[in-house]
This record gives C-alpha cells, sequence and structure tokens, in this order.
C-alpha cells in the first residue's frame, strides 16, 4: 500500500514549554519536526477500533494528570528518543482505564519523546554526542489528550483536544 492514500490516527500527549526538545528535534530531525511536535503516542491506529467509544472513555475520566519523568537520551542506530523512567505506571493505568471500551486488549508500550526518527532522521556519533551533551533528565505534566491524523504522509494535524 503507497504512503500516498494511507490515513494514521492517533491518541497523543504533546510536550510544551521544553523549549531544548523541540530545538534538537529541529536541528537533527527537520522533516519529522514539520510533520509533528514532540509528543508522548498514548494510542496507535491499530489499537484502536471506536473512536466515538474512546472518546466517550476520555471524557469520562477527566481531568487527566500523567507526570512522566524521562531519562537521558537513548539511541538504536538512527532512532533517538528519550524514555520515561518513571511515571510509566500511571500511564499503563490510564491506556488500560482508554482500553477498557476497546475490544482489544492495550499491548505494552513504553512512553517516550522520539528526538530523532529513523524514517526520516540520520543520527551520527558526534550528532548523538551533541544531543546527550545537552539534553538532561526532566519531568512533564500531561493533562491533555489529543486525537491526531496523518493523510498521505503529511503533517499530522490536530482532530480534537481533550483536558
Amino acid at each position: 500500500m503507497s504512503n500516498l492514500s494511507v490515513v494514521r490516527r492517533q491518541a497523543s500527549m504533546f510536550l510544551t514549554s521544553i523549549p531544548e526538545v523541540e530545538d534538537l528535534r529541529r536541528r537533527f530531525n527537520p522533516v519529522q519536526a514539520k510533520l509533528i511536535s514532540a509528543h508522548v503516542t498514548l494510542c496507535r491506529e491499530d489499537e484502536i477500533d471506536d473512536w466515538y467509544s474512546l472518546e466517550r472513555r476520555i471524557q469520562e475520566l477527566l481531568p487527566i494528570e500523567i507526570t512522566l519523568s524521562f531519562g537521558s537520551p537513548v539511541r538504536d542506530g538512527n532512532l533517538v528518543l528519550l524514555p520515561a523512567v518513571s511515571g510509566t505506571e500511571a500511564f499503563d493505568a490510564l491506556r488500560q482505564n482508554l482500553f477498557s471500551s476497546q475490544r482489544t486488549e492495550p499491548r505494552k508500550q513504553m512512553p517516550h519523546i522520539t528526538l530523532i526518527h529513523p524514517r526520516n532522521g540520520i543520527c551520527t556519533d558526534p550528532i548523538y554526542a551533541e544531543i546527550v551533551g545537552r539534553m538532561h533528565p526532566f519531568s512533564w505534566t500531561f493533562r491533555e489528550i489529543s486525537f491526531i491524523e496523518q493523510n498521505a504522509g503529511g503533517p499530522w494535524k490536530q482532530l480534537a483536544i481533550f483536558g
């Protein structure tokens, strides 16, 4: 299937007010930074069979407050991410609650923020060393969930924000 005809949808939680993250993304993976802002993916399109039920479930759970602490950057080839090192229990519990309205069981998902995506970015040893030197552990409290959609590989658009 061609990427030109694919519509992707996800539920994500966006990171705001941490300029260092977006600065690194724009510098070292400008293509991905233009497609989507820094975020933690909550639910992927292949996990959701009923978006209306998921929306109702989110509304029932409001207000949502998930604090994740992100550790040092981790590299796997051209992938560079900031893994959540604490708060993951609350993230897992939120996913479990959201999936109570779905026919599918949630798979285990490691919350993280991607700095360089291998689909359209390259990480060299000097780039990784600079990222490690500039990116320090931090915590962020997410209070909103966004439904987002990508058409034909273009920029992701927010369809709805809850919280």
